[in-house]
């Protein structure tokens, strides 16, 4: 295993040669940052840095700045961008510098290693003081606390479902399947190789370690099973080996899956499905929009996924975190509570396509009535486990590059369902004790 924490310090030291002011999306200038309370035309200003203009374009994320500062007129948003594979390196250097944003935007898979670092703060004195109902509105499974505290504001959301090529199906006679075994049955009758059909898009590449959490996560919940207990991996029990043992009957057994499964990540699967020659793929809400934009011909619907012995499916999203170096944190602070409250969630949703957390916005007629969305609210609120995993991971990359791996080893015959499992939970159980 890799010394994550050295190679973290390296990385942000090179990077630090050429720190300077993240790139804004106004015209601030280096000295108007984060070293003092900056004060401009009476205002105080913040910076929120994240990733979401270079992909939402500055015209919409400006809409929630203008919300923001309509009921916060003494403050001024700064919004600071960078694409996402270079903000969680920007975020170390800018730290190490001494002059962070004041917001950071943290992946789930940062949130441990930016809370262990000092970069973030706690925030559970803050949220006790928020209005009851807001309180309630964001309980759930991304507020769990890290090691006794909570480090983020949760913002954007996502449980996977199943999308489903309408024609493929009606052209086969299936109805969407409901139960493992109706998603075996219906994978088996729609995969046709010679005319380059497949039921399901094969997707487990381990660069980059993401597809973990859609391919084969909620198979264990489904089978009955948890991903974790606590602080420590308990995947590897009879219901992972059953749920490994189905993937694999799909895969190998039935080859139901595109080829080249071990090879494929994110891209290829989205691809793959919007092509028409694949009925189901596992996506979560993000996927809509994409599959519009990739292809604005393909009909498709969205499912629960199929129930095994429960029903389960993984949750993952982003959080908004207090610089723990920022000078104008109660400012920031305002800005954070806004964005978690079920005003701030559903126009920054609407603004950019977003999913919600807070629950009070997923009621919101903008999501029951949309015939995609609403059957990720549906999960959050019938499912009997909704997972989330990330965020409560000592390195996470690391952990899930490495299960991804070991399921590999098992899909291609060098390990069994146990032993690929427990190594796994052995490497997993190893990095929380040593982050103890």
């Amino acid at each position: 295993m890799k010394t994550f924490k050295l190679s973290a310090i390296l990385i942000a030291f090179f990077l630090l040669l050429t720190a300077c002011a993240p790139p804004s999306t106004t015209n601030t200038s280096q000295e108007n940052t984060n070293n003092s309370k900056t004060k401009k035309d009476g205002k105080t200003q913040i910076h929120w840095l994240q990733h979401w203009v270079n992909e939402q374009g500055p015209d919409k994320i400006n809409e929630v700045k203008k919300a923001f500062e309509a009921k916060n007129p003494d403050i001024e948003l700064v919004i600071d961008d960078l694409p996402f594979a270079q903000e969680h390196d920007k975020i170390l250097s800018l730290d190490l510098a001494g002059n962070p944003p004041d917001i950071i935007t943290a992946s789930g898979a940062w949130l441990t290693e930016f809370a262990d670092a000092g970069i973030i703060e706690p925030i559970d004195d803050r949220i006790a003081t928020l209005p009851e109902d807001q309180k309630k509105a964001i309980e759930g499974p991304m507020m769990l606390p890290y090691k006794g505290k909570v480090y983020g504001m949760p913002v954007t959301n996502g449980n996977i479902a199943l999308f489903y090529n309408k024609k493929l199906l009606d052209e086969a006679g299936v109805k969407v399947p409901t139960t493992w075994d109706e998603f075996m049955a219906a994978s088996i009758k729609l995969t046709d190789p010679s005319k380059n059909r497949y039921a399901l898009t094969g997707n487990l590449a381990a660069e980059p370690p993401t597809v973990i959490s859609y391919e084969v996560m909620p198979f264990i919940l489904q089978a009955g099973g948890k991903i974790l207990d606590g602080n420590k991996a308990v995947f590897n029990s009879p219901e992972g080996v059953k749920a490994l043992n189905f993937l694999k009957d799909l895969m190998k057994k039935n080859k139901v899956t595109t080829p080249g499964e071990l090879n494929a990540g994110e891209k290829e699967k989205r691809a793959n499905f919007s092509a028409g020659n694949v009925a189901f793929m596992f996506e979560g809400p993000w996927g809509v929009n994409i599959q519009k934009t990739l292809n604005p011909k393909l009909d498709f619907g969205v499912a629960p996924l199929p129930k095994g012995e429960k029903t389960g499916t993984i949750a993952q999203g982003s959080v908004l975190a207090l610089s723990a170096k920022g000078k104008n944190k109660d400012a920031a602070w305002k800005f954070i509570e806004f964005m978690g409250s079920a005003e701030g969630q559903l126009l920054w949703d609407k603004a950019t396509n977003f999913f919600p957390y807070n629950k009070d916005t997923m009621n919101d007629k903008f999501f029951q009535e949309d015939p995609y969305l609403k059957v990720f609210v549906n999960e959050f609120d019938t499912f009997d486990r909704v997972e989330v995993i990330d965020h409560y991971l000592p390195n996470a990359t690391d952990l899930r590059k490495e299960f991804t791996i070991e399921i590999q080893n098992f899909i291609s015959g060098k390990k069994t369902a146990k032993q690929a499992l427990d190594d796994s939970a052995a490497y997993w159980n190893a990095a929380f004790e040593k982050n103890k």
